[in-house]
């Protein structure tokens, strides 16, 4: 079992985009593939939007629109978190993710192993003593602990949680 620890997170800006995908828990997941090409696009603008090397990015999923939710379909917006936006977006969107409770949980791993511990964090979280989700956005956090070459790399996966 995960150490989950439930803690407040301050409210963010990202600069982004997104994408509609099938998460992990579901039999039709396709994620990397359709997730991956937005992450390396969103690499690539680091530069282009002036912004720090360690600059923290966000992966913030929820439900896609209501039409296609239906059938288990997510959305994620992948950004970078910024103080003030910079001048120039080149066509990049903007999310804004509110302060609240989330259980929260360190990934220590490559990202080749992502995706099980997201399993696994999911499946603990139900037995969360005290809490239970609430809706919201669900983030993974990639902060300067975050190193894509390495083995033993640190994320944080977070749910949005409420007391019982």
């Amino acid at each position: 079992m995960m150490k989950i620890v439930v803690t407040e997170l301050p409210a963010r800006t990202l600069v982004g985009k997104s994408a509609d995908f099938y998460g992990a828990q579901s039999p039709k997941f396709n994620g990397p593939e359709l997730l991956g090409p937005i992450w390396g696009s969103m690499n690539s603008m680091r530069d282009k939007l002036g912004l720090p090397e360690r600059t923290t990015m966000i992966g913030a999923t929820r439900p896609a629109a209501a039409a296609k939710a239906d059938d288990g379909l997510l959305n994620q917006f992948v950004g970078y978190v910024v103080e003030d936006l910079p001048a120039d977006l080149f066509g990049l969107e903007v999310l804004s993710i509110p302060s609240g409770r989330f259980a929260c949980v360190d990934h220590v791993g490559s990202i080749e192993t992502l995706v099980d511990a997201v399993r696994v964090f999911y499946s603990d979280l139900d037995s969360l003593e005290g809490y239970t989700q609430r809706p919201g956005l669900h983030l993974e956090i990639y902060d300067e602990r975050f190193d894509m070459s390495s083995p033993d790399s640190i994320m944080t996966i977070a749910a949005p949680v409420a007391r019982r």
